[in-house]
């Protein structure tokens, strides 16, 4: 994808959280956005994250407009589809990121989100994400649409069986 990234704005959460919101960070006129998220901490190993959008209301969608697919990988194992079996996973897109660890190995996730502005068009939303567990490295792919035509304002990240301390920084593609 040509273009350049324009920085728009970042949250952090100091304190362990079960979600992450990024409220207001679309409609500013931009067919892509990107966000890139950085995990610091977690409360303990595993879990994963999905992801939910605002409307314009700023009222979270958590019904089952989503559609996705996803993969977890891992560097010590093979294929996992253990995260499919959390709950609310028909009401988000996931897995944004899959594992945590309990000291402080991190990781970090590019979450791309196409059309949230246009209120005439499906928003999707492609995620990339790497973390460190005890076992070893873990990584995650995940494409999602949220299946209704309106403007899409935020999205919050919405963390399973575990909490975790993160940053967000979220820019606009200039096509």
């Amino acid at each position: 994808m040509a273009g350049r990234l324009h920085y728009l704005s970042s949250a952090i959460a100091n304190q362990l959280t079960s979600s992450f919101d990024l409220n207001n960070c679309f409609n500013k006129g931009y067919k892509t956005y990107f966000i890139y998220v950085s995990l610091f901490d977690a409360s303990t190993n595993g879990g994963y994250v999905g992801a939910r959008f605002f409307d314009s209301s700023d009222s979270i969608i958590s019904s089952s407009e989503y559609s996705y697919m996803g993969v977890h990988m891992k560097d010590y194992g093979t294929y996992d589809e253990t995260w499919k079996s959390g709950s609310g996973n028909q009401n988000q897109i996931a897995p944004i990121t899959v594992g945590s660890n309990d000291d402080q190995r991190g990781g970090g996730a590019v979450i791309k989100v196409y059309n949230p502005d246009d209120a005439s068009s499906y928003t999707y939303l492609g995620a990339e994400s790497t973390t460190y567990m005890d076992s070893g490295m873990e990584a995650s792919r995940c494409f999602g649409v949220h299946k209704n035509s309106e403007v899409i304002t935020g999205i919050r990240l919405a963390i399973q069986s575990t909490t975790f301390q993160m940053k967000a920084d979220v820019y606009g593609v200039m096509q």
